[in-house]
């Protein structure tokens, strides 16, 4: 049964249908599906279980098999806990547990891009679902910096009186932050806030420019390589 999701991430395809996957959470199911929803938290699932796949191939020694098992179960069950039987006081964590979980994703992601191998359209599309990881890690840091330090972000009145935990609201302000559009409607206060705020701008502008850009660039010899 373990054996079985590994085969996920034996294919470049899989990168594919990962983009595809986000797609859907980032733009349908975070917009308009609540936390505790049976979708919301299908999506958390299937991540997890995705996550431990890709953790499982990249990670040879046991040990640090059974490690990704036990922090993929943690994730899973703080994220029920809080979102299914209302458990307080588990939001940060919930938030912290996502942020690593979202960081180990990318590194699985680029793993599978950058890995020995001609760059096919499989790898542009990969590295296009890691630029939306990196918007959701930033999301879940700005959540995580609004649960511990109160007043760090100036939100609007609907999300002010949803007790800040209206997580949809900053997945929309890092994909913001991460095009550099600023619309100005969620303004970060805090200085640390601030600080990542400008460094998730930093690496909007510099990863399309500069890793998409040259995978993009590298496909497109790679078929002509072909019909040489």
């Amino acid at each position: 049964m373990i054996r079985r999701p590994l085969h996920f991430w034996n294919e470049e395809h899989s990168l594919t249908a990962l983009l595809v996957l986000l797609m859907i959470e980032v733009f349908i199911i975070v917009p308009t599906v609540r936390a505790d929803h049976a979708l919301g938290l299908i999506g958390i699932i299937v991540f997890s279980f995705l996550l431990l796949a890709g953790l499982l191939t990249m990670a040879r020694q046991r040990i640090f098999q059974v490690i990704s098992g036990v922090f993929v179960v943690c994730t899973i069950s703080v994220r029920l806990g809080r979102s299914v039987f209302s458990v307080p006081g588990l939001l940060p964590w919930d938030a912290l547990l996502s942020i690593l979980s979202v960081a180990g994703m990318i590194m699985v992601v680029l793993w599978q891009v950058y890995r020995e191998g001609p760059v096919t359209g499989h790898r542009v599309r990969g590295a296009v679902a890691a630029y939306l990881l990196i918007a959701i890690f930033f999301a879940y840091s700005y959540t995580l910096i609004a649960a511990l330090l109160p007043g760090s972000f100036q939100v609007p009145a609907w999300m002010s009186e949803s007790g800040g935990e209206r997580g949809e609201a900053f997945f929309y302000f890092s994909m913001v932050a991460l095009t550099t559009v600023g619309f100005g409607d969620i303004t970060a206060i805090h200085p640390f806030a601030r600080s990542l705020v400008m460094l998730e701008a930093l690496i909007g502008q510099l990863y399309p420019a500069i890793l998409l850009a040259r995978l993009v660039t590298l496909e497109i010899e790679t078929r002509r390589s072909k019909k040489g």
